[in-house]
């Protein structure tokens, strides 16, 4: 399998660092480093207990560790599930990409888990690297089999790729400070965070994400497993909430005992909404999604979520192998399968797809989802609830779907307006 180069010139600007919305006032030879610094200390004297925590993680011990129980996924089963064998198996694997994910406090065990779950399931050992940017982080269990469950299944979507995990001090500011370091230091085109937070998106958050547009670094984050939120259920999440952040939904997964996909529907913990006090942006009004609020709409797409439907995952600290649900699982397998969509743009001279959101609504999804590229690219969730019900086209907990990754790769991969 090949994929062609859409022969549309390119409309990507080179990277470069926009300013957000504090008032910095920039001279020449100011560095970025020294830029996204500076609105890293604004925002911790400006919100000092944020608090913020990985997306409720619901496991259970791991009876059986082999593939075949369509309540406990192996690596083989999910691939097959979403199309992802045929890319995998012609060399689309991430190489000569960097996937991050911005955890806090991390996993002390992390290396040793990591080769363990590559060892059981025969995938190679990708090249892991760790940074502490704000100091020794903190120690919790959650966190450390979140920071699993993150670094192993972005790899298992992403098996060429290098892993760089950002480890926050603390569970606060010091994850959006995850996204400057990264950005600054240029460690990946996808930040994956499976962490969420009650309230509006903060000031960090709206000018950080302005510089990884500009530098074409795509921001994902799972849309929560508490239900809906937004307009009519209590109030926003951070960042799901935030314009330039692809938010990943849940959905439950139904496959053969060989991972043949069966079905999908929404997963009843899914978050996903319509942000108080954001205005719906222009791709999602041109793509005439369902919004009577006139409000930005979340989630974006969505991936396999529900425990009953959980991913196998090994971490020492909590007994070694046990299986997950949550949108902690689909997030990592997004920011995976766009580090394989961004070793095929790399390849016919593209820049990342990065703020992907506009392309997915207007162009893969179109008007109503009137794309002939909807049906090849997307499973439509049709049936389940979040608090908001599942239906034709975009809702709320799966957003416009889920992958069909192989042909989605072409159609992210190469062309040029993506």
């Amino acid at each position: 399998m090949t994929f062609e180069k859409n022969t549309l010139s390119s409309n990507k600007k080179k990277p470069t660092i926009l300013l957000g919305l504090t008032a910095l006032i920039v001279v020449l030879f100011v560095s970025p480093m020294s830029i996204l610094t500076a609105a890293y200390s604004s925002a911790q004297s400006l919100e000092p207990n944020l608090s913020l925590s990985p997306a409720p993680l619901i496991f259970s011990p791991a009876p059986n560790v082999a593939c075949g129980n369509v309540h406990e996924l192996c690596p083989s089963m999910l691939t097959k599930a979403y199309d992802m064998d045929k890319m995998h198996n012609n060399g689309i694997n991430g190489t000569g990409q960097a996937v991050v994910i911005d955890d806090a406090c991390g996993d002390p065990n992390i290396k040793s888990d990591l080769s363990t779950f590559d060892s059981q399931w025969g995938l190679p050992n990708p090249k892991l690297n760790i940074y502490t940017p704000q100091g020794t982080p903190c120690s919790d269990s959650g966190w450390s089999l979140e920071t699993s469950l993150d670094v192993e299944w972005a790899h298992v979507v992403a098996p060429g790729a290098t892993i760089n995990l950002v480890v926050a001090a603390k569970p606060n500011n010091d994850l959006y400070g995850g996204w400057i370091y990264s950005l600054a230091n240029h460690l990946g085109n996808e930040i994956s965070n499976s962490w969420q937070g009650s309230g509006n998106c903060p000031v960090i958050a709206h000018q950080t994400l302005e510089v990884a547009t500009s530098q074409n670094v795509t921001i994902l984050a799972s849309s929560g497993d508490g239900g809906a939120w937004g307009q009519n259920h209590g109030g926003n999440a951070q960042p799901a909430d935030c314009l330039q952040v692809l938010v990943v939904g849940g959905t439950t997964l139904n496959v053969q005992s060989d991972g043949t996909y069966v079905s999908e529907s929404a997963w009843s913990g899914s978050g996903g909404g319509y942000v108080i006090g954001a205005k719906e942006p222009n791709f999602e009004i041109k793509a005439n999604i369902t919004d009577s609020f006139k409000e930005l709409a979340k989630s974006d797409v969505a991936a396999d979520a529900n425990p009953i439907t959980g991913v196998l995952v090994y971490n020492a600290q909590n007994g070694g192998w046990v299986t997950v649900g949550g949108t902690s699982v689909s997030c990592p397998l997004w920011a995976g399968f766009l580090a394989d969509v961004n070793q095929v743009r790399a390849s016919k001279g593209l820049f990342p797809v990065g703020f992907v959101n506009p392309f997915l609504y207007t162009k893969v999804y179109g008007p109503n989802g009137s794309s002939s590229l909807y049906s090849k690219d997307f499973h439509d969730i049709t049936s389940g609830n979040d608090g908001w019900p599942a239906g034709k086209g975009w809702d709320a907990p799966t957003g416009i779907g889920s992958f069909i990754a192989t042909p989605l790769a072409q159609t992210l991969g190469t062309n040029s307006k993506a």
